[in-house]
């Protein structure tokens, strides 16, 4: 309901203020707003077309404060003109700006059979029921031309037992084979330590704002949440590289 209100009051001004210029960014804003998180300034901050309002960046996280720093508001900033939310773009062009920077080679690949239309980034957990109804769906998606990059997402972090079982499959011979063994066959595999980007990657997860799996990322920054069939994924990312050609 909270929540709700916010949003509720973000659209509210935004309609009250369309067509507002860009206010500067106050040079103290940064250090007004200390107190509020830990004596933690905003990684960044910068305007909205809303007076008056600023966007900060905490991670992955973004809020919204007012020039004193008096009021802050949480939840997306819609721009009820153009029915189109502004803290999602502004998370999407990081997301791009993020994926530039995975290296696909830590990731473990199941790639489209023939011409590769699309290329998806998966962040997984091996103990996600949703993650091992996807992986089921991988060879269709394959088919479809849609190559499947998995990145590591263990939901209960670092040291869990979830973790552990995904340093093993990286850390196996063949990972694709080993990924199928857990999610397709439910097997335990030998546990074994090596050089491994499980942490890295569930770091990469919580900055790009994962808060659960399997959660898609395309190559554009568009995350894609929760579990969908191979038809629907493949029908989305064909339209949406359809509307990006025109």
């Amino acid at each position: 309901m909270y929540k709700k209100m916010i949003l509720g009051a973000l659209i509210s001004v935004a309609l009250a203020t369309t067509g507002a210029m860009a206010d500067d960014v106050p040079a103290d804003l940064g250090d007004k707003m200390k107190p509020m998180f830990g004596g933690s300034a905003p990684d960044s901050l910068k305007s909205t077309p809303v007076a008056g309002m600023f966007e900060a960046k905490f991670g992955g996280e973004i809020i919204y404060v007012t020039g004193d720093a008096r009021y802050v508001f949480v939840g997306d900033l819609i721009d009820a003109q153009n029915k189109s939310s502004l803290t999602e773009a502004s998370r999407s062009a990081d997301r791009v700006a993020i994926v530039k920077t995975i290296d696909a080679t830590k990731s473990i690949e199941f790639k489209a059979k023939g011409e590769e239309k699309h290329v998806l980034y998966a962040f997984t957990d091996v103990d996600c029921p949703f993650c091992v109804k996807l992986h089921k769906e991988v060879p269709a998606l394959n088919e479809k031309g849609v190559t499947v990059r998995y990145l590591a997402y263990p939901r209960a972090g670092v040291g869990s037992p979830a973790y552990k079982k995904m340093v093993n499959i990286w850390c196996a011979d063949d990972k694709a084979a080993a990924m199928n063994q857990v999610k397709n066959d439910g097997k335990e595999l030998e546990a074994k330590e090596c050089t491994n980007p499980v942490a890295e990657q569930f770091e990469l997860g919580q900055k790009l704002g994962v808060n659960g799996t399997p959660a898609l990322l395309t190559l554009d920054g568009t995350m894609i949440p929760g579990y969908r069939p191979a038809d629907q994924l493949a029908k989305m990312l064909d339209d949406a590289k359809a509307a990006a050609a025109k």
